[in-house]
């Protein structure tokens, strides 16, 4: 896909953008386009967020030409994140993208103001608030230096870390388990596909029905991050404490994943963690640890299931490479870093996945 793309601008005057914003148009090259330029990534999410906004407002009735509740009605709508389905929208059929683009870059600064504004931080202390009056509840405190386990009436453990806190009703709801957490915790959570498990911590909301994890939220922090050991998660964050069906748009997380949020522009960001662990020992059966001139297409798919991780490479290009190698204890780094040079190429983690880049060999 050709392109020249450098600022927000470029994205919201080209009208192939637009229409994949809003019509989903193309959707699997612009996908490839965004893997393929994670330098563009971040802008293109924002232009896409402009498009979206004004696309709603069209959507809420006619144009409205005053900029002050044009404005008012982007700044609700960001504030709301309504993700109730969006019909298909006339505004960009009636109006010149240029005149679009204009108008979103005239609000920008604006946009820029309030955006920076001190956000109302969710506290520990106001969601243990918000359950102590309809739930007899306990809170454990940690102020040791060795981590304090606790055994919750479900079968579940917490290692709850120096200055961490926990709080949990004295029994569960018939329907699901919550607890609140403020500090570091490591959160082995017994199955039970009925009742699911949520941890509240900060902005940032876990959801599980059986798997092991770490979440780090201490109230002064600016970071929320949730990593995954074993199982899958779903994470979302919350703008308002609401301990009813927070679940929007989730994270979904596998094992050796993390999601972290910022609590200063409330992103919410999935990626690898830093050590990926393997999560299928290479002693298990048919999955080997020696290659003998075997296609890098082998050991890339040996290295997926042991790590549970995506390996994404172009298999064309690579068909020709093959490699001599036994797979070690060492980290999937350092294991990634050593394939890369032997085929000449280099690799980048991608939305908590692995891109191969390489010529080829000859």
């Amino acid at each position: 896909m050709k392109y020249n793309y450098h600022q927000i601008q470029d994205f919201l005057n080209d009208e192939l953008f637009v229409r994949w914003v809003i019509f989903k148009e193309n959707q699997t090259e612009w996908q490839q386009f965004l893997i393929e330029n994670p330098d563009l990534v971040a802008i293109a999410h924002e232009a896409q967020q402009y498009i979206l906004e004004i696309n709603s407002i069209e959507e809420e009735g006619a144009l409205i030409l005053n900029k002050k509740n044009v404005w008012d009605k982007v700044l609700t709508s960001m504030h709301n994140n309504d993700d109730t389905e969006k019909p298909v929208v006339k505004f960009w059929r009636r109006l010149p993208l240029k005149w679009a683009a204009s108008l979103i870059i005239t609000f920008g600064i604006s946009w820029l103001v309030w955006h920076n504004k001190p956000k109302e931080r969710v506290t520990y202390q106001a969601l243990v608030e918000s359950i102590e009056s309809k739930n007899a509840i306990t809170e454990r405190i940690n102020k040791d230096t060795i981590p304090l386990r606790i055994e919750l009436e479900d079968g579940s453990t917490v290692i709850l870390e120096k200055n961490s806190k926990l709080t949990y009703p004295n029994h569960f709801g018939s329907y699901e388990r919550k607890v609140i957490l403020s500090g570091d915790a490591f959160f082995e959570i017994a199955k039970n596909p009925k009742k699911p498990f949520y941890v509240y911590a900060n902005e940032v909301v876990t959801k599980v029905l059986g798997t092991s994890f770490r979440i780090q939220a201490f109230d002064n922090d600016k970071k929320v991050i949730v990593k995954v050991k074993t199982g899958k998660v779903s994470v979302f964050n919350q703008r308002e404490i609401n301990l009813n069906n927070p679940e929007t748009d989730a994270l979904i997380l596998l094992p050796n994943q993390q999601a972290v949020y910022n609590r200063n522009n409330e992103n919410l960001n999935k990626r690898l963690v830093e050590e990926p662990s393997p999560i299928i020992q290479i002693s298990t059966k048919n999955l080997p640890n020696h290659f003998d001139e075997a296609p890098i297409s082998k050991v890339f798919d040996t290295l997926e299931k042991r790590y549970g991780i995506k390996i994404i490479f172009n298999e064309e290009v690579l068909s020709n490479c093959f490699i001599t190698t036994k797979l070690r204890d060492e980290s999937l780094h350092v294991q990634l870093d050593l394939i890369c040079r032997i085929i000449g190429g280099t690799y980048k983690e991608i939305d908590a996945q692995i891109v191969i880049e390489s010529k080829g060999c000859k």
